[in-house]
């Protein structure tokens, strides 16, 4: 199952307006950052005895929108390959992050052999797909390529979110028509169904949370205002975005959070030596 020619075009062209206007700069920021804590949680045993880790990113279009999180991966030492499906993409990305090892490809079909990396990161990558079926096919190519004990971290738009709801369905067309949804959304699962997906797979569920609880709308734009002021300024505006996420304790967080996430972990051969935690 691949990506059409007229497919990959079209991400070429998103991924093309994005790196020559970098709109939503402060923005994106922000989404960086909740990638990386999430990282930060649910990933933090990669480096064990001296070991460098291999780390499998699903799409490289943070890393052309804004900085993305490839230059701290690398930093932290590791092993970062990446595929995307739109080579203008994958080019850009490359040429700016020395170190980077990233190939043009589809997550439906990854040409990477079985138990290939220690780490899986798919920051809502399968969420751009027409069907859930196609969602089910990528996480099963993610499990192909994890290793026994490897981490599988993974978010999708939350259709539990009232407001994702409306994006993604009834309001799309308008939305897009308007520019406020700036580029192509897709299927996606609730947590749940996010949950069966990965267990269909042979993984075992570890965590699953909803994420990116500020209301998006409204702080895009206070966003874009931001920027025209001082870093100090757009730093302290930044930490009051975090504050948000307290709301990930709450029973609502359903409700609020734009994205759901899930932590899987491949089990472990027996007497295999753990790859990571």
């Amino acid at each position: 199952m691949h990506m059409t020619t007229v497919q990959r075009d079209y991400w070429d062209s998103v991924g093309a307006y994005w790196q020559r206007r970098q709109p939503h700069r402060l923005w994106r920021e922000f989404t960086d950052r909740q990638q990386i804590g999430l990282l930060t949680r649910w990933a933090s045993g990669w480096i064990k005895d001296g070991r460098r880790p291999d780390l499998l990113k699903t799409d490289l279009f943070d890393e052309v929108a804004s900085q993305g999180i490839v230059p701290w991966l690398l930093a932290r030492g590791a092993k970062v390959t990446s595929i995307d499906v739109a080579p203008a993409i994958v080019a850009d990305a490359l040429a700016r992050n020395p170190g980077l090892d990233a190939v043009v490809a589809d997550v439906r079909s990854l040409p990477f052999a079985e138990a290939s990396f220690d780490v899986v990161f798919s920051g809502s990558t399968l969420d751009h797909f027409e069907s859930a079926a196609d969602i089910q096919t990528a996480i099963g190519e993610l499990r192909r390529v994890l290793r026994p004990g490897g981490s599988l971290i993974l978010t999708l738009d939350n259709p539990a979110n009232p407001l994702i709801w409306l994006r993604n369905g009834p309001l799309l067309g308008l939305l897009r028509r308007i520019g406020i949804v700036p580029y192509q959304v897709g299927a996606t699962l609730g947590p749940r169904a996010l949950e069966r997906a990965v267990q269909a797979v042979g993984l075992d569920v570890v965590a699953t949370t909803a994420v990116m609880h500020c209301p998006r709308a409204v702080v895009v734009a206070l966003a874009g205002l931001m920027e025209r002021l001082s870093r100090s300024w757009q730093e302290s505006f930044l930490r009051h975005l975090q504050t948000w996420e307290r709301l990930e304790r709450w029973p609502t967080r359903w409700l609020t959070g734009h994205y759901v996430a899930v932590h899987a972990v491949a089990p472990r051969e027996c007497g295999a030596k753990p790859l990571s935690r």
